[in-house]
């Protein structure tokens, strides 16, 4: 598995069970990596390239193994 550094700057097909994907954003590029607290896991922010997406996604670890990622 790779560590989170090489993930930042990769373009990422999100998961398929994510809403966002059920929308049409589907593809995006991974801006941040933050480390989970207390009780939760760690995730990925991710813009996504839909227009509508406003926010950054949060792609979260438990799911990195479903995304698809390129360079």
């Amino acid at each position: 598995m790779e560590t989170h550094k090489q993930f930042i700057g990769k373009r990422v097909e999100i998961p398929a069970h994510y809403d966002m994907w059920m929308r049409g954003a589907r593809f995006g590029v991974v801006t941040a990596y933050r480390n989970g607290g207390n009780g939760t896991s760690d995730y990925l922010l991710v813009k996504m390239d839909h227009p509508q997406a406003r926010r950054r996604l949060k792609l979260w670890r438990l799911d990195w193994d479903y995304a698809t990622f390129a360079d």
